[in-house]
């Protein structure tokens, strides 16, 4: 014969459930905790993320100036083998044509005002080299050696390079203020 069939119990009895849930450890304090955690997360993601990328974004003003001075009193400007040695006739042309930001290779949202001074340059107004038959020297009429549009008054916000250079005749300063 078989055995009647137990009515079955309840697999957990009141007692345990609420037992069960005391064990559990979910209790107000740790859940304030973990949104807290959660959220300070995000503030920081939301924060920092975007000036990681920004670099990448739009080139520093100072190292927009360094490297221009960099590549004027090197290479564009320069005799063969002698960096900062000017050849005189490569400098005049230079000053002559406008330099735009294309052949500088920047963006064009800098402007770039260029100059070559007596050195030393450090006053706002040292003397500014001119051109005069074809070689460079101090200013008695000639067209100033500068290029680019003028400098802001309120000049906070302008990087200046400068790279110390010479000609045959004369030390000067090669003066990139970018803005």
């Amino acid at each position: 014969m078989s055995e009647p069939r137990r009515r079955s119990e309840p697999r957990f009895r009141t007692g345990d459930a609420r037992r069960r849930n005391a064990d559990r450890g979910q209790t107000l304090p740790d859940f304030a905790l973990g949104i807290a955690i959660f959220l300070l997360t995000i503030t920081v993601i939301v924060t920092f993320v975007p000036q990681l990328t920004l670099p990448f974004d739009e080139q520093e003003q100072s190292v927009v100036a360094e490297r221009i001075a960099n590549d004027l009193h090197k290479d564009l400007l320069a005799e063969g083998g002698a960096p900062s040695l000017l050849n005189e006739s490569r400098t005049v042309s230079f000053f002559e044509t406008e330099p735009t930001t294309d052949r500088l290779g920047v963006a064009s949202t800098y402007s770039i005002n260029i100059t070559l001074r007596d050195a030393p340059s450090d006053a706002r107004e040292s003397a500014v080299f001119c051109e005069e038959n074809g070689s460079i020297a101090e200013c008695n009429g000639g067209s100033k050696l500068t290029a680019g549009p003028p400098i802001p008054r309120d000049d906070r916000s302008v990087s200046t390079a400068r790279a110390g250079v010479f000609t045959e005749q004369t030390d000067a300063v090669l003066e990139v203020r970018v803005w």
